[in-house]
């Protein structure tokens, strides 16, 4: 890719090995549960499972400079965030396993990226933070399961990801990742 050509880019939190064998499991089952009634559903590979912080969108060479060099200066603190319930949200098409942002270390860090993001003049988003994990796309219904894991993630790194179009698919890739303090 040309450093000219804008790369779309977000932030985000990746899950643990561990954290991602129980989203794997809860994958399989969605997938059980709503077989017959959508067929187009797809899963999100492993290595693209993550929490978003905050989607960038289209990012030039020079915001993407300015972006580096901003990050340091948001609240890095680490946080805890219980996800526990799997939603569909008919727009996207998605299944997703989403909690709320009570932790302060948190709703502090998301306020600041959208700040950070509307004051390079990038995408910033006209809802509220909802700290979520999409789990399948081309949803057609929330699927009945008899057991919704609960999941307690407390990241330690805040990543920069590029999702980047392939003949296989669409992969995320770390740019650039920033400790997260106590």
């Amino acid at each position: 890719m040309s450093s000219i050509t804008p790369k779309r880019l977000f932030l985000g939190f990746t899950p643990t090995t561990a954290e991602r064998a129980s989203l794997l499991t809860l994958q399989q089952a969605c997938e059980q549960a709503d077989e017959p009634s959508a067929p187009g559903l797809k899963k999100v590979t492993e290595a693209n499972l993550h929490l978003t912080l905050a989607f960038l969108g289209q990012v030039t060479a020079e915001q993407h400079g300015n972006l580096l060099a901003a990050i340091p200066g948001l609240p890095l603190k680490r946080f805890r965030v219980r996800l526990e319930h799997l939603c569909f949200w008919p727009g996207p098409k998605i299944l997703c396993l989403a909690g709320t942002a009570e932790d302060p270390a948190l709703m502090a860090l998301a306020g600041a990226a959208q700040q950070l993001a509307t004051n390079l003049g990038l995408h910033s988003s006209e809802y509220d933070y909802r700290p979520h994990i999409t789990l399948m796309r081309r949803a057609g219904n929330l699927p009945k399961l008899e057991h919704i894991p609960t999941l307690d993630l407390t990241p330690s790194e805040l990543q920069l990801y590029e999702s980047l179009s392939t003949p296989t698919g669409v992969e995320y890739r770390i740019l650039a990742s920033w400790p997260l303090s106590d």
